[in-house]
């Protein structure tokens, strides 16, 4: 009989010490959101209603309903804080017309209600909701002055298609060959869009001190063939800006080896543990001859400005890489099947000559369906890039000319060979 009441007492404790938690999560969020409004609450016949006081009030009201087990008692509870905050609201609205602490009231009500079931997302709600009402100028500063129409069109679909396309694209394989995935092809399209956003961002926080290295560098992500190919054309119009254009197209050329890494990891993570070496070999050297490069000084400084405003993402080219995707696993998938390895390597170096990022995603679907092997993938990657660096040289010679060629090209060669000599010698045994 003493050991079943010890078991007793020690469920009751245990049960005091949740529901204490609970209850401190509780009151923490009312004090916390209310510690933020009481800040902004001035003094005052016009001051506002609800402090730090009201809205750990309002959290522990929450958190006594949901106790209670009856959701009758919280509809009701709940109404009546909304009343309240509808009361308040009419009384300020001539000289505060907002609505943010009506609605900040009303969610620290209910998150002291969730803090009962689930303590630990209703405290990082609580936090969020801070912030948020800590930041207000910084917030109100950044979207009407900081952040373009533009910009915010751009935020605008890329939303649309994180949050509604992706979750209902269809994750199965099917089509030709049996090679063609929505999901994936939706993924490949917004990780090309966030690349492209996330080299926007960094122009836009750099703004004109980066010149054209940092240009290069950013454009890289993006595309490094045609980062190459404006290098060339900036040379061409300006030949004293010559050796910081190739500097420039240099650093496109390194940040695509970080592009091709950040992709393999994603794609195939199982295969940067043999290839870490030759990209990481690519991005050091295409660094260094960038460096190397941006010794030589130019006559007069340069006239190129970057760009601050336009698109977030290029949605155009985003797309046009997922179709280029789709035609490219379709098209390795079925010489594979018909010529078998050779195949796949024909399909890897024509499909470089566009882009080396789609051959990436390519051997991800092909190796998940067990249509090629690791090596095989290895092999077409490294043949895409080096059929896309055939692309950046005719670029370099057609746009650019042989003063261009002379300083960009030497670079490109010496990047590529070096990064098949590691590949030989490094991963010899594991093409075998």
């Amino acid at each position: 009989m003493s050991l079943s009441v010890l078991k007793k007492h020690q469920m009751s404790s245990f049960l005091s010490v949740s529901v204490l938690f609970d209850l401190s999560v509780a009151l923490g969020i009312g004090l916390l959101v209310g510690a933020e409004r009481e800040r902004r609450k001035g003094d005052g016949p016009l001051r506002r209603s609800a402090g730090i006081r009201t809205f750990a009030s309002v959290s522990l009201c929450g958190f006594v309903a949901q106790s209670l087990g009856s959701w009758v008692l919280l509809g009701a509870a709940l109404l009546t804080v909304g009343a309240l905050a509808f009361a308040s609201y009419r009384l300020s609205r001539r000289h505060d017309p907002g609505i943010t602490s009506e609605v900040a009231i009303l969610l620290t009500f209910l998150l002291g209600a969730m803090a009962v079931q689930n303590a630990a997302l209703a405290a990082v709600i609580g936090i969020v909701l801070t912030a948020l009402l800590a930041q207000r100028e910084r917030l109100h500063q950044f979207v009407r002055q900081a952040m373009t129409q533009q910009e915010l069109e751009d935020l605008i679909v890329f939303l649309a298609l994180a949050m509604i396309v992706l979750p209902l694209a269809p994750d199965e394989f099917a089509g030709p060959f049996n090679a063609v995935n929505g999901h994936q092809l939706t993924r490949f399209v917004i990780l090309m869009m966030t690349i492209g956003a996330l080299g926007h961002v960094f122009r836009r926080l750099l703004g004109h001190r980066g010149g054209l290295a940092w240009a290069g560098f950013l454009g890289g992500f993006v595309s490094s063939t045609a980062t190459v190919a404006n290098m060339a054309k900036l040379s061409k119009s300006e030949p004293a800006q010559l050796p910081l254009a190739a500097t420039g197209a240099l650093l496109s050329c390194a940040s695509t080896f970080i592009q091709l890494g950040l992709l393999v990891a994603i794609t195939l993570p199982e295969l940067l543990v043999h290839m870490w070496i030759p990209l990481a070999l690519g991005t050091g050297i295409g660094l260094a001859l960038a460096a190397w490069q941006a010794r030589i000084k130019t006559d007069t400084p340069s006239s190129q400005d970057m760009a601050l405003q336009g698109h977030a993402f290029d949605l155009k080219t985003s797309l046009l890489l997922a179709l280029a995707l789709l035609g490219v696993t379709v098209m390795t998938a079925g010489l594979n099947q018909q010529w078998g390895t050779p195949g796949a390597w024909i399909s890897a170096a024509l499909s470089g000559l566009v882009d080396a990022h789609a051959t990436v995603a390519t051997m991800g679907v092909l190796v998940k369906q067990d249509l090629i092997s690791h090596p095989q993938a290895q092999v077409c990657i490294w043949l895409a890039v080096s059929a896309n660096s055939l692309s950046k040289a005719l670029m370099a010679v057609l746009v650019g000319g042989k003063a261009f060629a002379m300083q960009f090209l030497p670079g490109l060669f010496t990047l590529i060979a070096a990064v098949w000599l590691s590949l030989l010698v490094v991963n010899g045994p594991f093409f075998r």
